[in-house]
């Protein structure tokens, strides 16, 4: 059993406590699921259980916290990993090794378990996680998915009585997603490991989850059966939101609220029927980007095979598709990062390789998937003004508004949430203005609050320029996107408006399409809540 008696923890730099006043039990074999707005301290309540805190992270701790009877302080952090296996949020922080056999075997040579036994044990796990073809691969040469992918199986090879996740599926493609899930679902009823897992899309956790813990500004809020806290509290109000089918319910007034597409179409069937979209009109004649034939391969595993794409002003182009089929090296290769080994780029009608460097951010410029990387500064205002004059300062200030993290100006990324630091990352280009903005996997981290204000954000920021949007959200992708574009195999092999691709998609569907396409004489093209309120 998981015991938190009567814990508070500050960080040594932070002037309020992280967790404060927490008092519960997490008993054996629970699927609990951790939500609050980003920043709430749901990643420290994780590290409060790992042993990160008090042995990697100093501040400030009061009562404390228990593994069957034992202070977590007084457990050496090799002992703790006999109980607890933890997927962090930046798979990048716990990757070790070179390939990914070695990685996920790494682990179990150090506790000296036989050699049989690890082979058994690397086995199963790559098959449970269906990664077997990636066995020999080099991490580097992994998409950001694979490498989630990769860290949760070397967490579940140890068999763990406890299993720490957080935001295990904000990087993989929504089969890969919902496979994990299932999986964890088994983990947990065929051998009893304890699920404790801080998720954002709770589309696709809340209806598994046997407890739901809610966390605002470091204090319990809400605990509970899902359904009763998702009743009694306002989830919206708390920045948390609620699965897309549920918020919709509550929009109509339904008492039983419906949790998956299933109860939704039960519920919701009448008063879908009273709803329609409005008909869009979009016009995209102005080309500022366009993609040739191009080939790419890392080595002698080619990525991206006779590409060709354009890109206009004033769209936001989504871009799915399988984890590692190579829509980060098209990023990459869009902004000069690489150089294709044949075809050509073209931005506002010139090479990409014939910009110099400070032109080509002004024309396209990426947020990568790790914030990390664009936030090096003291502060991360000092990191989204970088060498910026005192007229494009005042546009910095209005974006961070814009995006909510003016207040956290003058703190350090390192003492920012996943979510924050992401925000400050897309803001730390955005204030360049480039032609096109990449962003790549922008929603990790982000709570439902800070999701809206992103979407906000970037609807005014195509009004003047465009948005390649790489995402396995589909909500988010729902939200915001004009056209979509489906890449498998190194290819573009289906682009369009984005009703065309997603509606009765099997793949790429929104919750609320899902029940629209299985009611008689509802609008099938519906995809998002605010749908709902055009034409009544």
């Amino acid at each position: 059993m998981i015991e938190f008696l009567n814990y508070s923890f500050r960080y040594a730099s932070a002037s309020n406590p992280a967790l404060e006043n927490i008092e519960l039990k997490i008993f054996p074999g629970e699927f609990v699921l951790l939500i609050g707005d980003s920043g709430s301290g749901k990643t420290t309540f994780l590290r409060s259980i790992n042993g990160l805190i008090p042995h990697f992270y100093g501040g400030s701790q009061r009562g404390e916290v228990r593994i069957d009877g034992k202070s977590i302080k007084n457990f050496p952090p090799r002992e703790i990993a006999n109980y607890v296996g933890t997927v962090f949020q930046d798979p990048e922080n716990q990757i070790l090794m070179h390939t990914v056999e070695k990685e996920i075997a790494f682990p179990l040579e150090n506790i000296g378990m036989k050699e049989g036994e690890i082979e058994k044990r690397v086995e199963e796990t790559l098959d449970l996680l269906d990664i077997y073809p990636l066995r020999h691969r080099k991490i580097e040469s992994l998409s950001g998915g694979e490498k989630q992918k990769v860290a949760i199986a070397t967490a579940i090879a140890r068999y763990p009585r406890y299993l720490l996740l957080d935001e295990p599926t904000s990087q993989i493609d929504p089969n890969s997603a919902e496979s994990l899930l299932s999986l964890l679902e088994r983990l947990n009823d065929d051998l009893g490991i304890g699920i404790i897992m801080v998720e954002h899309r709770m589309e696709r956790t809340m209806h598994r989850a046997d407890r739901l813990i809610v966390l605002d500004r470091g204090k319990i809020v809400g605990d509970g059966e899902p359904r009763i806290i998702a009743s009694k509290l306002d989830l919206d109000a708390l920045g948390v939101g609620y699965p897309q089918i549920t918020r919709v319910a509550k929009r109509f007034g339904v008492e039983m609220l419906p949790l998956t597409v299933k109860e939704g179409r039960k519920s919701l069937s009448r008063y879908l029927k009273n709803v329609r979209v409005k008909e869009e009109r979009i016009l995209l004649n102005d080309l500022i980007g366009e993609v040739l034939n191009i080939e790419f391969s890392y080595g002698a595993h080619r990525v991206i095979r006779k590409l060709n794409l354009k890109i206009y002003r004033n769209e936001l182009l989504g871009l799915v598709g399988r984890n590692g089929t190579g829509k980060t090296t098209l990023a990459k290769l869009l902004t000069g990062l690489l150089r294709p080994q044949k075809g050509e780029i073209r931005i506002l009608g010139k090479p990409i390789e014939k910009y110099g460097e400070k032109e080509r951010s002004r024309a396209i410029s990426m947020v990568f998937q790790n914030p990390n990387i664009h936030l090096l500064g003291d502060t991360i205002y000092e990191d989204v003004t970088y060498l910026l004059s005192d007229k494009e300062r005042k546009r910095a200030e209005n974006i961070m508004k814009e995006l909510g993290i003016w207040e956290l100006r003058d703190r350090n990324a390192s003492e920012l949430s996943g979510g924050e630091r992401m925000l400050a990352a897309v803001a730390s280009i955005a204030v360049m203005e480039p032609e096109i903005l990449i962003l790549d996997e922008p929603t990790r981290g982000l709570s439902y609050k800070f999701k809206l204000r992103l979407s906000s954000f970037l609807k005014k920021y195509i009004q003047r320029h465009s948005v390649i949007l790489i995402t396995h959200d589909v909500e988010t992708l729902a939200r915001n996107a004009t056209r979509v574009a489906i890449l498998s195999d190194g290819r573009i092999r289906v682009i369009g408006n984005k009703r065309e691709i997603m509606c009765s998609s099997l793949t790429y569907s929104t919750q609320v399409n899902k029940v629209a396409q299985g009611i008689e004489g509802v609008d099938k093209k519906i995809l998002v809540e605010e749908d709902l309120e055009v034409i009544k």
